[in-house]
């Protein structure tokens, strides 16, 4: 712990002190707890994901899919942590249910599920995707709580500017089942309002 140099030194002697061993290798637990202070630096941390940068050096799309690839550990985290995950409506893993928004926003046809419209269709991708955001971001240190992980998808993930920029191309799409989407579900309203002004 930087400045606490009385629990330093109990800790480099008690280190220094397993070497009188007389035999090893030799797991010993050290008697006293961290202070206080290092346990609330180290609640604090932040994940160590990039996303910025992704979103500098790389369009869209491909940032998105990073992205989502990086959130993977967070996200195992979380299901380990609870027991169970909300993500599978759609049947697709997040990787696989990225690759399906990529494509969209790349101009290409929604490959609808059985019996399911493009909208609804696209609808199950998202929220399995939402999902699996919101949850890996609450596994991460410093347990945000749900406005702080909604800020932080809406207005630091590229998943949050493809979630806006495929609201964008639904609204005029021919489809009516994608337009419908932008007008109920895609993105919240509290949203748009202060993102997406100009939709």
């Amino acid at each position: 712990m930087p400045g606490d140099a009385a629990f330093q030194e109990r800790v480099l002697i008690a280190t220094l002190r397993l070497l009188e061993s007389a035999s090893g290798p030799v797991l010993a637990d050290f008697p006293e707890d961290a202070p206080a202070t290092l346990r609330e630096l180290a609640a604090g941390q932040v994940c160590p994901i990039r996303y910025a940068d992704d979103r500098e050096n790389a369009d869209i799309g491909t940032a998105f899919l990073r992205e989502v690839e990086a959130l993977q550990p967070w996200h195992d985290l979380a299901r380990e942590r609870r027991g169970r995950t909300t993500v599978g409506l759609s049947g697709l893993s997040a990787p696989s249910a990225a690759a399906v928004v990529a494509s969209f926003l790349e101009g290409s046809a929604v490959s609808c599920f059985d019996g399911l419209s493009a909208g609804a269709t696209l609808k199950l991708v998202c929220e399995d995707l939402r999902a699996y955001y919101y949850e890996a971001a609450a596994a991460r240190p410093g347990t945000p709580d749900a406005d702080a992980i909604q800020n932080w998808f809406w207005r630091d993930t590229a998943a949050g500017q493809v979630f806006l920029d495929i609201y964008r191309s639904c609204l005029g799409h021919p489809d009516k089942s994608l337009k419908m989407l932008c007008a109920t579900s895609l993105v919240p309203k509290s949203v748009l309002v202060t993102l997406a002004p100009e939709s």
